[in-house]
């Protein structure tokens, strides 16, 4: 099991962000550096790219607001 983070994006880590979309459905087969979500702090928009291949697991949802650094999902092999 892989964790895919939020990205730190800031000086200031504390500040949350927001997952604005999904890539890749829920359950879905993935590959290694596929982009899977795209996130946004205080305008600043970032993609997030799969550190492995294997099936997608979520563990937010769009519209979440999601700290720094925290797990948004999960990649089984």
């Amino acid at each position: 099991m892989s964790e895919v983070l939020f990205p730190i994006m800031t000086g200031d880590p504390s500040e949350p962000g927001v997952l604005l979309q999904w890539r890749a459905p829920n359950g879905s087969a993935v590959v290694a550096y596929q982009i899977i979500a795209e996130v946004t702090i205080d305008k600043f928009d970032a993609e997030v790219n799969t550190p492995v291949s294997g099936t997608l697991n979520w563990a937010v949802q769009e519209g979440d607001e999601v700290a720094q650094g925290a797990v948004i999902a999960v990649i089984e092999p």
